[in-house]
C-alpha cells in the first residue's frame, strides 16, 4: 500500500476510534459479493483488510452469506475455501435468505456492534452511509479501499465529542465564537513587517579617489605660479 493512502486510512480509523469507540481487533462483516470479487482479483483478504484498517481484524460472515457463496459461480470453490477461515456470525434466519438482506438486518439503524462492513453492492453501501459510524470497504481496481467519511457523519462526530466533553449546544457556540475572536485578535496584534529601503554604500568600504597630481606634473605648456621660495632661490648666486 502506498504511504500516502495508508496515512489517509489511519486518520479515518482514528476518527472512528475517538468518536464511535472502535477498538482492535476491528470486526469486519463481509458480504458474499465482496469475497467473490476479492477472490477473482487474487487478493489475500485477511492481509489486505489489516493493512487498510491499520490493525488486527476479526473477519465475520453470516450463514446466509455462506449459502450465497455456495451457489454456482466461476470462483465458487476458491471463495468457499476462503470463507472457511472467517468467523461465523450468528443470524436469526433458520431458512437462509440473501446474504445482503441478512447483513441489513444485522446492521439495523445504529451499528451498535461497531462493525466495519466490506461490500460491493451499491445500494447496500448507500444505505450504510446513512448510518452514523460505519467504516465501509470495497474492492476497486484490484485493491481493497476504505471509503471517506460522509459530511453528515463528521458533523455528528463533532457533536458527539462535544457531548462527551460535557458541553451544551450554547456552550459549544460560545466557545467557537471566543476562538474566532482570539484568532482575529492575534492577527491584529501581529507586528507589521518593515519594508527594507535601499541603503547607500558603506563609506568605510568605498575606495577613496586618488588626489590630483601636483601642478609640477601638470600638462605641458602651463607655467608654475611664482612663489616666495622660488624667488629666493633665484636671487642667490653661487659663490666663485
Amino acid at each position: 500500500m502506498r504511504v500516502k493512502r495508508a496515512k489517509v486510512y489511519r486518520k479515518l480509523m482514528q476518527f472512528y476510534q475517538q468518536t464511535f469507540e472502535f477498538r482492535e481487533p476491528y470486526q469486519i462483516l463481509v458480504s458474499p459479493d465482496f469475497i467473490l470479487e476479492a477472490v477473482s482479483k487474487n487478493i489475500d483478504l485477511s492481509k489486505a483488510l489489516e493493512e487498510v484498517v491499520g490493525g488486527k481484524v476479526r473477519v465475520l460472515i453470516t450463514y446466509c452469506s455462506i449459502c450465497d457463496i455456495r451457489k454456482d459461480s466461476p470462483q465458487r470453490e476458491k471463495a468457499i475455501a476462503t470463507s472457511k477461515g472467517f468467523e461465523k456470525r450468528r443470524c436469526p434466519h433458520k431458512t437462509p435468505i440473501k446474504g445482503i438482506d441478512c447483513m441489513k438486518e444485522i446492521m439495523g439503524d445504529s451499528n451498535k456492534h461497531n462493525y466495519c462492513v466490506a461490500v460491493q453492492d451499491q445500494q447496500m453501501r448507500s444505505k450504510l452511509r446513512q448510518i452514523k459510524g460505519v467504516p465501509i470497504l470495497h474492492v476497486s481496481h484490484s485493491v481493497v479501499v476504505l471509503e471517506p467519511i460522509p459530511r453528515h457523519v463528521r458533523d455528528a462526530g463533532k457533536d458527539r465529542l462535544g457531548d462527551k466533553a460535557g458541553l451544551t449546544e450554547l456552550e459549544r457556540k460560545m466557545l467557537k465564537t471566543v476562538k474566532e475572536e482570539a484568532r482575529q485578535a492575534r492577527g491584529s496584534l501581529r507586528p507589521k513587517r518593515k519594508i527594507k529601503k535601499a541603503k547607500g554604500p558603506n563609506p568605510l568600504a568605498v575606495k577613496k579617489a586618488k588626489n590630483a597630481k601636483s601642478s609640477s606634473k601638470s600638462a605641458p605648456g602651463t607655467k608654475r605660479p611664482r612663489t616666495e621660495a622660488n624667488a629666493n632661490t633665484k636671487s642667490k648666486k653661487p659663490k666663485k
